[in-house]
């Protein structure tokens, strides 16, 4: 057993990006292409905690509690319903618990005031950020993406919308600016380079402003009626939008900062080449040893094996300890087992090797 430095444990941090990608079509969504979540989960939807996926309808797994004096309930379980139990009964909840992408259009007042300071907040970023600018009469498409699909915020710079017809782009948006603003980049020369809404990346809200048809020749049923798309349009609602030839993507990358603690595990020279395995001693020697808190001594009589191959087929070399490294304990100060690391191959080693091993683990 051998104790860390303070140089050989150090924690880093790790940016990821995930990509992500939804399909919305005839009332349908689909994520990453994925048309199958799982038996219970339904299509468009995203488990939070992957229980039940696929287990048989009768053989659900479920959240329960007890009612007693600590009074603690589910949140969803209303205070009369609640009240009229009795001391010892149990409250049951259900899995799976899942996410989805939502659109509320037109988006209502409420929800624009509840959004206000936070978009007045970013107007540094851009004026289009205003919350004047979101104010009746002018009619907003709020879609709205939970955190478990992108994390901690939307990267900046990834968000991509784009329409299609007959399976050919019609129309597609972009935050090239990295500022929030989404800018018209494939489309009716009308509307190429216009502010078509607006990304809040680190509340997972889109805003589309644009009423404006991007195209005279893709007409569909794009929000209940047969009319050309536009970008208020956009995203799923509770209608078979569109049923027929039309749908919408939305692309983006996700932002999550993950904690590495990295420890550098070092097996010096003449470090390490001695085994518990039985096969280390030769078979029939004497196999008997002491252990004490801090020492151990092996039996005499106990010959080790000699395991160094010679170059020659009748060849025999001499005798030098040899073990191979196949796993590494790391204990916590009172010397408990609390993670064990696994090489790939087991690592030789001999009395004059000398290896650093780099363990990583995310926190």
């Amino acid at each position: 057993m051998k104790k860390f430095s303070e140089n050989q444990v150090f924690t880093n941090f790790l940016e990821t990006h995930p990509y992500f990608r939804a399909d919305f079509h005839n009332g349908s969504a689909y994520y990453n292409d994925n048309i199958n979540q799982g038996a219970q989960v339904d299509s468009g939807t995203v488990s939070l905690y992957e229980y039940n996926i696929n287990r048989a309808a009768d053989d659900l797994i479920y959240p329960f509690l007890t009612k007693d004096g600590a009074k603690n309930s589910f949140t969803v379980t209303a205070n009369g319903s609640y009240s009229a139990l009795n001391p010892g009964a149990t409250i049951t909840g259900s899995y799976p618990l899942t996410a989805s992408i939502t659109r509320q259009y037109p988006m209502s007042t409420s929800y624009k005031k509840a959004l206000k300071n936070t978009l007045n907040y970013y107007k540094y970023l851009t004026p289009r950020y205003a919350y004047s600018y979101y104010e009746d009469p002018i009619g907003v498409n709020l879609v709205s993406i939970p955190s478990i699909f992108y994390g901690e915020a939307i990267k900046k710079g990834s968000v991509k919308l784009s329409c299609y017809y007959t399976g050919t782009l019609v129309a597609q948006a972009t935050d090239q600016g990295y500022n929030g603003e989404l800018i018209q980049s494939f489309g009716t020369s009308t509307l190429s380079g216009s502010t078509i809404g607006t990304v809040l990346y680190n509340e997972g809200f889109i805003l589309l402003t644009s009423s404006l048809p991007f195209s005279s020749k893709a007409d569909d049923t794009w929000d209940g009626s047969t009319t050309a798309p536009n970008w208020t349009f956009f995203g799923p609602y509770d209608g078979a939008s569109p049923p027929n030839s039309g749908s919408w993507t939305l692309e983006f990358e996700g932002q999550n900062t993950v904690s590495v603690l990295t420890m550098l595990a070092e097996a010096g020279r003449n470090e390490f080449n001695y085994s518990n395995n039985p096969s280390f001693i030769t078979s029939g020697s004497a196999k008997g040893e002491d252990r004490t808190r801090t020492s151990f001594s092996q039996a005499s009589g106990s010959v080790i094996k000699n395991i160094v191959k010679s170059d020659f087929l009748s060849g025999t070399e001499g005798y030098s300890p040899v073990t191979y490294i196949s796993k590494i304990g790391i204990y916590d100060d009172k010397k408990n087992l609390i993670a064990i690391a696994r090489m790939a191959r087991p690592v030789k080693k001999d009395v004059e090797d000398a290896y650093t091993f780099k363990i990583s683990i995310d926190l």
